[in-house]
């Protein structure tokens, strides 16, 4: 496999993101001023992944606000190429060790029907030696009849051990 570098996204990388995120279905597409600001705004939370200067993979991630004990993962996209080598997991173990060990929980919403991405959610939550939940989070009435229900998957408590470890 070429060697994959990881880093914090710029602003010039958004281009280059929103159409890696065109190509990951289902992940929904967004405008491409929604990637720029999370270049700009989350740089120090979102992961990019590189491989001889491509953008292989790009994880949207971000302190809750809400929670601040609680990293949330809105999307995880690997170029088809790179998919099954690990580069998500590492994609998301870069920004827990971002954010440090101040972090007890990992967050995401995934659909029913995105099995990859519930899977991965469960492998990840297994490396991390913590227990995983879900439970409805926003129906098809909040969404729109043209989106399914997205339910959240909850990672957590991490152990400390595994925090030491990341961080």
């Amino acid at each position: 496999m070429t060697d994959i570098t990881f880093r914090e996204p710029l602003v010039d990388d958004a281009d280059s993101i929103w159409n890696l995120i065109k190509n990951n279905k289902p992940l929904d597409e967004n405008s491409k001023y929604l990637y720029i600001l999370l270049c700009h705004e989350f740089s120090n939370t979102c992961v990019l992944a590189e491989s001889t200067s491509k953008i292989v993979g790009f994880a949207s991630t971000f302190v809750s606000p809400k929670n601040p004990d609680t990293l949330f993962v809105w999307q995880v996209a690997v170029d088809k190429n790179y998919r099954n080598k690990g580069i998500a997991q590492d994609l998301v173990s870069q920004s827990l060790r971002r954010v440090g060990p101040s972090i007890r929980y990992v967050h995401a919403t995934v659909t029913p029907s995105n099995t990859a991405s519930l899977k991965f959610l469960q492998n990840f939550a297994k490396e991390l030696n913590a227990p995983l939940s879900t439970c409805s989070l926003f129906t098809k009435s909040v969404l729109g009849k043209d989106h399914e229900q997205e339910d959240l998957v909850r990672i957590g408590p991490i152990p400390k051990q595994v925090k030491e470890v990341i961080a």
